[in-house]
């Protein structure tokens, strides 16, 4: 094999090498909290269900311990978080104390955060940046607004007809966005709230059993399914290490 010959193999075996690096590392990662006592259905159900979205494949990372993995150091790492059932504060206790502004300052710098319901008697809503309250009420239907028409959440890839709901939120204002509202009380079920470079979307959707999880897993899919769609909008391109020096910039400021 003469030396040109030699040198167009080794550039093409290079790029190939490369490629297979770049597409190891472009899937998108998924942090995922389950409260640790919980039966952990959303878990065990979300991960087979959502395995891509919007052509892209999504690594999910379990964790259970949400004082030490959601430290901004740690969420660098993701693309999203995503909170099980009862994620903010369910089972008697508060999950989320210590880490509310690392939480803020992840979504600032371009995180994105899925919030499903919480017990309302052990809310609180110090993880977001705007004022955001809870009350107690359950219910299977909701109406869609036009916002929630235009983010595709109803109805991209699952038409979705009802939600398992527990409690829902109330004296919603700007910034917030309202998506759907529950039919029994009027009161916003579903809800997104842009900050910085990143965006929450919160929903009272429940999971707490199987018979209560399966049903609103094709939800939840349609709602990483957005989420993806918004990181393409801000993150048009993913260069190796661009969320770490964003983070690490805004911690410095």
């Amino acid at each position: 094999m003469s030396r040109r010959a030699m040198r167009s193999v080794l550039s093409l075996a290079s790029l190939c090498a490369l490629c297979a690096s770049t597409c190891a590392w472009a899937d998108m990662r998924a942090l995922f909290y389950e409260y640790e006592a919980s039966d952990q259905w959303y878990w065990q159900l979300v991960p087979d269900a959502a395995r891509k979205a919007n052509g892209e494949t999504i690594q999910y990372e379990l964790t259970t311990d949400a004082r030490a993995d959601m430290t901004l150091a740690n969420l660098a790492s993701y693309d999203m978080l995503l909170f099980g059932t009862h994620g903010i504060g369910g089972w008697g206790v508060y999950h989320l104390e210590g880490v509310e502004q690392d939480l803020i300052d992840y979504v600032a710098g371009g995180g994105f955060i899925l919030v499903q319901t919480s017990d309302d008697a052990f809310y609180q809503g110090a993880m977001f940046p705007a004022e955001l309250a809870m009350r107690e009420s359950g219910d299977h239907d909701f109406e869609v607004t036009p916002e929630g028409e235009a983010t595709g959440i109803f109805d991209t890839p699952n038409a979705i007809d009802d939600v398992i709901e527990d409690d829902s939120y109330m004296d919603v204002e700007a910034p917030w966005v309202v998506l759907a509202t529950s039919a029994d009380t009027d009161q916003p079920h579903t809800l997104s709230l842009r900050h910085g470079d990143g965006e929450y979307v919160v929903t009272s959707s429940r999971g707490e059993e199987e018979g209560q999880a399966a049903p609103n897993v094709p939800f939840v899919e349609n709602i990483i399914t957005y989420l993806v769609s918004r990181i393409h909008e801000t993150r048009p391109v993913r260069p190796l290490g661009k969320l770490a020096m964003a983070w690490g910039a805004l911690r410095a400021r």
